[in-house]
């Protein structure tokens, strides 16, 4: 399957957000502040599941559509 640039785009903010709180954790910041980007990171993911959910829906009803109408088997 082909990801869309927003997908693409969702997946290397996760990443960013995640080294974020690796950082924070490696330089001793307070817990408050980890917790904050802890928890930007899972919305972040959140919303990664949520496109592909999207996406993988769209792509079904596309191909459901196309059977129906004989222009695929």
């Amino acid at each position: 399957m082909k990801y869309s640039k927003g997908i693409q785009n969702r997946i290397k903010r996760v990443e960013g957000q995640v080294g974020g709180v690796k950082k924070m954790i490696l330089n001793g910041e307070s817990d408050a502040k980890v917790m904050t980007q802890l928890q930007a990171s899972i919305s972040s993911l959140e919303s990664l599941k949520t496109e592909m959910i999207k996406q993988e829906m769209k792509q079904s009803m596309l191909e459901d559509v196309k059977r129906t109408l004989g222009l695929i088997d």
